[in-house]
């Protein structure tokens, strides 16, 4: 019952974070692919910004309860395996998060590349992508429970080869 108290404030604590930190971790990686600073505060309308900023919180906050679920159907009883479980859930989150984001400055500087062989010649003119159309927040979320399939996957084959 303790566990599940301190993964439960583990969570609200994650989301906390993950509340006032979206717009620098989102301006980070958008100014990271198109290669200017993004602004977030006027950019949409509240009824856009409401369902995104959802996803990148839960994304952080759902993190506890998945490793949760991965100790308690994988049976892990060793600290070792548990910090191992977790890394592999925010290690996996991490690395395909920044797959995304290495497509998405390679899309946009092939997109700048095919429009200034098309003969526009300053920088100013040529489009980039949207904000909107980067989904990193999904993204984001799709590769924390990637994260935690990998891990039920390790540990569970694992534990199967221990009982045989």
């Amino acid at each position: 019952m303790k566990t599940k108290g301190i993964i439960i404030g583990l969570s609200l604590a994650l989301c906390l974070i993950a509340f006032f930190m979206r717009d620098w971790f989102l301006n980070f990686f958008t100014s990271e692919i198109i290669g200017e600073s993004f602004l977030f505060n006027d950019s949409q309308s509240l009824s856009q910004q409401i369902f995104p900023t959802l996803i990148f919180v839960f994304s952080f906050g759902i993190i506890p309860f998945l490793y949760l679920f991965v100790r308690n159907y994988c049976k892990i009883s060793s600290t070792k395996n548990q910090v191992l479980s977790l890394l592999i859930i925010i290690g996996s989150a991490s690395i395909f998060f920044g797959m995304r984001v290495i497509y998405l400055k390679y899309r946009v500087a092939q997109l700048r590349d095919l429009l200034k062989r098309a003969e526009f010649t300053s920088d100013a003119d040529i489009p980039g992508i949207n904000y909107q159309d980067m989904h990193l927040e999904p993204y984001l979320m799709a590769s924390v429970l990637i994260g935690c399939l990998l891990s039920l996957i390790i540990f569970k084959k694992s534990s199967n080869q221990r009982v045989l």
